[in-house]
């Protein structure tokens, strides 16, 4: 079996640290937060036993019509909406991050931003990761030293 060289890359993780940072967005997991954030995404069960997933910037009153999905497939997507009007702290249960691909939402946002990333003076970017995401998107030349 041939292993791939993930040399020349840029790992996910770091690509999702540079979109958080970018973005002023932070994501926590910990139950401490549920309160003290912009938005809340868990699920909960109804009475009858059936999973939904909610997504709320009000962790005491959610409303039924607006923050409540039956799917899980839509939660990245809402994280996204909510990233978009400006939430930036984020409580997002364990599980569901896992399961609904946050992740790969993250990544994907990445690639949506990187133009702006690149020149963000305030994030902690590498020349060497300026000039591999130049090349990767088909952005202007290298910078040289």
């Amino acid at each position: 079996m041939t292993k791939y060289s993930r040399e020349g890359h840029m790992r996910d993780e770091r690509m999702i640290e540079l979109v958080k940072n970018h973005l002023d967005i932070s994501i926590s997991n910990s139950i401490n937060d549920f309160d003290n954030v912009d938005c809340l995404i868990y699920n909960e069960s109804t009475a009858d036993g059936y999973d939904v997933y909610i997504c709320t910037n009000d962790s005491r009153h959610p409303s039924i019509c607006e923050d409540v999905y039956y799917y899980d497939h839509d939660l990245a997507d809402a994280f996204e909406e909510h990233v978009r009007y400006g939430d930036q702290t984020f409580y997002i249960d364990d599980c569901v991050y896992e399961d609904c691909y946050f992740e790969d939402k993250l990544v994907s946002m990445f690639a949506e931003n990187v133009e702006n990333i690149i020149v963000n003076d305030e994030l902690d970017i590498t020349l060497e990761e300026i000039n591999y995401l130049k090349e990767e998107y088909g952005l202007t030349e290298e910078i040289e030293d």
